[in-house]
Parts: C-alpha cells; structure tokens; sequence
C-alpha cells in the first residue's frame, strides 16, 4: 500500500491540526438533524392559546399568524406547514395567497374564519384567472383576430394590508447553526483538498 502521508521527524505535536472542534461540531449537526426529523413526525398538537382558547393545530391547518416588519406585527392568514422545535411549539407557516414562508411560536397562532376564508378565496380567485390567462393567450397568440388581450390583472383582497416582503428576509439569524455549517465546509473542503493531494502524489510516486 502506498504510503499518503506521513508526519515529519522535527514536526511539533502542535503543528498538527487539531480538528477536535470540527468533529464536535459535526456530532451536534447530525444530533440536530435527528432531532428535527422527529419533530416533522408531529402533525398536531393541541394548545391554550394567549386569548385562552384551546385549539387544535394541525399540518394543512389554517390559522392566523405574525408578520413582523420594522418592528410592527401582523397577522396574516396561513396554513401550518410543519410543527417541531422545541417542544414542538415552533409552527412553520405559508401565508395564503402571497406564498411567504415563516417559523413562529405556536402561542402566537389564532382563528379568524372570516379573514381566512377571504384569503382562500383571493386565492382561489388568482389561480382561476392565472389559468384563464394563459388559456386565453394561447388562444390569441394562434388567432388571427384583433380583438383585445383578455384582462390579466390579478385580483387583490381586501383582507390584509400590503404584500410582505420576503420572508426569508426576515427570519432570525441561528448564530450556532451558521457556525455549524461554517465548520462542516471547512471540514469537507479540506478532507476533499488533502484526498485529491494524496491521489496526485500517489501517483508521481508510481510514476
């Protein structure tokens, strides 16, 4: 077998890379991962909420869920995407009819049936005319008429103030997991650097 590496007779012991720290950091990504992949297993949960009411939260559930921009908070109607994190009351939401996703806290969920049923409509409402749409300029693009492009302004509903910006925007920054994801690269990219090395210099040797 070839030899790949071998340490230097006047190498210090501290030259040597400890990589202790990576290999901790990894240990707790695959604990993370675990523990989410248990925590999207939950597809309901009951709950008091911050009115007293006792609700049912379920995966495909709609609700009533905080928006926060520039330091004011609104509620817009969602459906429950996910529920997990600790404790599993963390609740990853999609809001009706703009499609931005976030995570919020499960005690901050409420009902509103009117507005939610006012989401669902508009929503509703802009799938039906995004197909009209694309019906009717198919068939005016293959029409030798020339009459008027159908109307294809896309209706906006009276129930929320404006559309979000990006939710992404939005969410809070994991300093740990950024960390986390930081080292594993490192990690990665110098086990996939030092393969490569040892595989050219394995082969010189032969050659």
């Amino acid at each position: 077998m070839a030899k790949i590496w071998s340490k230097s007779g006047d190498m210090e012991v501290d030259d040597v890379w400890d990589d202790t720290e990576l290999i901790k950091m990894y240990d707790e990504s695959l604990q993370e991962i675990s523990k989410n992949e248990t925590s999207a297993k939950i597809t309901s949960r009951k709950f008091k909420g911050e009115d007293g009411k006792m609700y049912t939260w379920k995966v495909g559930g709609k609700c009533m869920a905080p928006y926060e921009e520039n330091g004011e908070v609104t509620d817009y109607p969602a459906t429950i995407d996910t529920i997990g994190g600790a404790d599993n009351l963390e609740v990853g939401v999609t809001f009706i009819y703009y499609g931005g996703q976030a995570v919020v806290q499960m005690k901050d969920l409420w009902l509103n049936e009117e507005a939610i049923a006012d989401a669902v409509k508009a929503e509703n409402d802009l799938q039906k005319t995004k197909k009209t749409s694309t019906v009717n300029s198919v068939a005016h693009s293959n029409s030798k008429s020339t009459s008027s492009a159908p109307n294809t302004s896309m209706p906006f509903p009276s129930f929320a103030p404006p559309v979000p910006p990006n939710i992404i925007a939005m969410a809070p920054v994991n300093q740990k997991e950024a960390m986390n994801s930081m080292l594993m690269s490192w990690y990665m990219s110098g086990y996939h650097t030092g393969y490569y090395q040892a595989l050219a210099d394995q082969k010189n040797v032969q050659n």
